[in-house]
């Protein structure tokens, strides 16, 4: 992702965008902007996602080869079993479901031409949008909110999370 004080590649900055989703509900649990792709960018995004767990923990975590994965799934769900090099081609050890996101979220970032700060709410943005608002047909036209088992009421989805999120507990 282009972002302004990102690593530079060339003459670009550029920033790295991590997902981390649930493989059976496709609810994305973390889409997080940093401007480098090391250890510290790694222990922020599972951070956020041990943060958005709400205490569940995953037995298995699915990456690719980056060793930096290593640091982040240790000190953030230490119990956690790491399977390495994922790919779309592996039958037991895919990552189709995160890429086909991954091609969903690149295609709707590549018209924006970048981001203007590492601490844009835009990556927040989709992953509500993801999680609550868009249907998805491998769920059977369900989002993965609802695969969850959280109700959306209503037929403008993003106001009624909206309303939601302003009520008082």
């Amino acid at each position: 992702m282009k972002v302004k004080g990102g690593t530079h590649k060339g003459t670009l900055g550029v920033g790295f965008v991590w997902n981390i989703m649930d493989r059976e509900t496709r609810f994305l649990i973390v889409s997080k902007l940093t401007l480098n792709r090391g250890i510290d960018g790694t222990i922020a995004a599972f951070k956020e996602a041990a943060a958005n767990a709400h205490g569940i923990t995953p037995e298995k975590v699915f990456t690719d080869s980056l060793r930096h994965y290593n640091s982040g799934i240790a000190k953030n769900f230490p119990n956690a079993q790491r399977i390495t090099n994922c790919g779309i081609m592996k039958a037991y050890t895919n990552n189709n479901r995160i890429e086909r996101l991954n091609g969903t979220l690149r295609e709707r970032t590549k018209v924006s031409r970048g981001w203007k700060t590492g601490k844009t709410p835009i990556a927040e943005g989709q992953r509500i949008h993801y999680n609550f608002v868009k249907p998805h047909m491998a769920l059977d036209g369900k989002t993965p909110a609802e695969a969850s088992g959280i109700k959306i009421e209503g037929k403008n989805k993003w106001l009624a999370v909206i309303q939601n999120a302003s009520k008082e507990e």
